[in-house]
């Protein structure tokens, strides 16, 4: 009897047993994917950029054109360094032969009268006597001023002044027959007095429109546009410019005087390690990081040599005091990709085609072809809303993400069709 009792306990404890075991097992299925789904990470999709950029040193290549001296004498400069011009401009003057103040000073006055007999204003020439002894009165009271304050600089510079208008009047109250003369006599006067201090006088101009530049480096010759496409590497990264102001106060005939930078294209050239070549292409636009600020340029030409290539940048947009530099350290924008975000890790392949997985209305993870534009190590940018893909002779719209899709960040955890919690 005992015996009977015993196995049938021993039954119930098994059915027991079996029951709570199909249970957990039941559980353990059903709930399994819901605990894996929920260590899936997700993320929203927002707009972002990618850019890839290079270190690099570039040397800079100019067309530059050096003017000389045709004659000797003193210099004045009237053009400041990294002043744009235009063709024509005078640079500077080189005096042959002293011309003295007094001729100066009297062809102006002669101009004045001209100008006032043009005007009708016979009257103004005896006033001009009288606004002279107003100033020299006023010159002279400045004078006594600075002098009791100890001001010797001031003093220094009224004393100038003050000679140059008592030599003004002297020239108008001694030649009286300025005031009687018509404007005929005057012109011809004018023209002699022209024509001496014209005659003592070069002018320099710019033979073309540019940058005006007095410091010369001694690489004119070598880097520019005519022989670019032959520069080697190990020459050109041992140039150390020499610089050489070329102002000065006397000038001999054939000396260099300045040089006139063309601004409007200019080329910069590097070398790079042939595993970046995949990344330029001709006709590329780049965007360089200078100091002074951010410039773009174009890739212009690819030279593969043995060891490295070369790249031939096209630039023609100004940036400050690019006529003094030969070589710069910069970073280099060489891509700019823009459009959705997304973590590179998010993106799998399905029957061939690249893809991430998006949670759709009721969280379940759902296969969305994605078109990449670019990608770094981190992150790739893809294609919105819908992209096109040629299949046959058609191209063909795939529907694609959208902005604020969630899309699972970790795929390799999460099969297509299960619900993310």
């Amino acid at each position: 009897m005992s015996q009977k009792k015993s196995q049938k306990k021993g039954k119930v404890v098994f059915f027991r047993y079996f029951f709570f075991g199909t249970i957990v097992l039941y559980l353990l299925i059903r709930f399994a994917p819901m605990v894996m789904s929920s260590a899936a990470e997700t993320e929203v999709v927002r707009y972002g950029s990618i850019q890839i950029l290079h270190p690099m040193t570039c040397y800079i290549i100019r067309n530059e054109k050096l003017v000389k001296s045709n004659q000797e004498g003193e210099i004045k400069y009237f053009a400041q360094e990294g002043e744009r011009v235009k063709k024509g401009y005078k640079i500077a003057e080189i005096y042959k032969d002293a011309v003295d103040d007094a001729t100066r000073k009297k062809l102006e006055v002669i101009n004045q009268r001209i100008e006032n007999l043009n005007e009708n204003k016979e009257t103004l020439f005896e006033r001009d006597i009288e606004k002279l002894d107003g100033e020299i009165h006023k010159t002279i009271s400045q004078l006594k001023e600075y002098n009791e304050k100890g001001d010797l600089l001031k003093v220094e510079e009224l004393k100038r002044e003050l000679t140059n208008k008592l030599d003004k009047k002297r020239i108008i109250a001694g030649d009286k027959s300025f005031a009687g003369k018509n404007l005929e006599a005057l012109k011809q006067e004018q023209q002699q007095l022209e024509k001496k201090i014209n005659n003592s006088i070069s002018w320099m101009i710019s033979p073309e429109p540019g940058i005006v530049s007095y410091q010369i480096d001694g690489y004119e010759s070598i880097l520019n546009s005519s022989n670019m496409a032959t520069l080697e590497y190990e020459k050109i990264r041992k140039i150390e410019p020499q610089i050489t102001d070329l102002r000065v106060q006397k000038v001999i005939r054939g000396q260099p005087l300045f040089k006139i930078v063309d601004n409007n294209t200019w080329y910069m050239v590097t070398w790079l390690d042939k595993g970046l070549l995949d990344q330029y292409k001709v006709g590329r636009s780049v965007e360089f990081k200078f100091p002074q600020g951010q410039v773009k340029g174009q890739i212009f030409k690819i030279i593969e040599n043995d060891n490295n290539v070369a790249i031939l940048f096209k630039m023609d947009e100004h940036i400050d005091d690019f006529q003094k530099l030969r070589s710069v350290d910069l970073e280099a924008i060489v891509l700019n990709y823009e459009g959705l975000k997304v973590p590179k890790d998010s993106i799998l392949e399905k029957d061939g085609k690249k893809g991430v997985l998006v949670l759709d209305i009721n969280r379940y993870a759902t296969f969305k072809p994605v078109k990449v534009k670019g990608y770094d190590e981190t992150s790739a940018i893809v294609h919105s809303n819908i992209f096109y893909e040629k299949e046959g002779d058609q191209q063909k719209a795939v529907d694609t993400i959208k902005l604020y899709d969630e899309i699972v960040k970790n795929p390799s955890r999460v099969k297509e069709g299960q619900m993310i919690y």
